[in-house]
């Protein structure tokens, strides 16, 4: 076998993995779950107790999201995918105590970076909109080009043009966030929906090619 053969085959099991749609699902639900969380925190009133919660337990929702998208995404797998098309084991890579400093630090500068930017110049907050659709847009960029699925590069373009049209409208930096989020969280879902539909036409004409045979 050669080195093409072996590049090949490894391109096509990271295909498999999104081939279902059920990461844009998941992940675009979360998108619809922040979006919601944003914008009840600039819609409930300063005295409201929900109101304090929900300032002070941003990381939890973060964390919390991001665990019951693993869940879902595990389970609808589980009950649909890997029954009609098989499993595929693949090799997780150790977290090294240099890979986790690496990314606690640049996750800090970031942050940091952003606190700093908003304390300087407070009119940039008007474009947070903006920065989360290109951040959102890079991270597509690069799941595009690791798995090498067309509708990743769509999805990126999608998200950066919602983001600069909010901004660019003026809504606002916590409610055009809450926009940003709602509206990409719903393109990530039909995007999921579309590839799970196509999905299941593909597996379908497997099948029943499989019979004839």
């Amino acid at each position: 076998m050669t080195d093409d053969e072996i590049k090949d085959i490894e391109k096509r099991t990271r295909q498999y993995f999104y081939e279902d749609g059920f990461i844009e699902i998941a992940v675009g639900i979360l998108f619809l779950m922040l979006g919601g969380y944003f914008f009840a925190t600039v819609a409930l009133p300063a005295t409201s107790r929900i109101k304090s919660w929900l300032d002070a337990s941003f990381v939890l929702v973060i964390l919390a999201g991001l665990f019951l998208v693993g869940r879902l995404v595990r389970f609808l797998k589980f009950r649909i995918t890997y029954p009609r098309t098989g499993y595929v084991a693949y090799k997780k890579k150790e977290a090294t105590p240099r890979r986790r400093a690496a990314a606690a630090v640049s996750g800090g500068v970031i942050g940091a970076a952003f606190s700093v930017l908003l304390a300087v110049s407070p009119s940039v907050r008007a474009w947070l909109p903006a920065l989360n659709g290109l951040l959102i847009a890079f991270a597509c960029h690069l799941f595009a080009r690791r798995a090498d699925v067309m509708r990743f590069h769509i999805l990126a373009v999608v998200s950066a043009v919602i983001g600069l049209a909010v901004a660019l409208a003026g809504i606002g930096d916590i409610k055009g966030i809450s926009l940003y989020y709602g509206v990409f969280g719903a393109a990530m879902i039909v995007s999921g929906i579309v590839a799970f539909s196509l999905y299941l036409r593909r597996s379908r004409t497997d099948e029943e090619g499989g019979h004839e045979r």
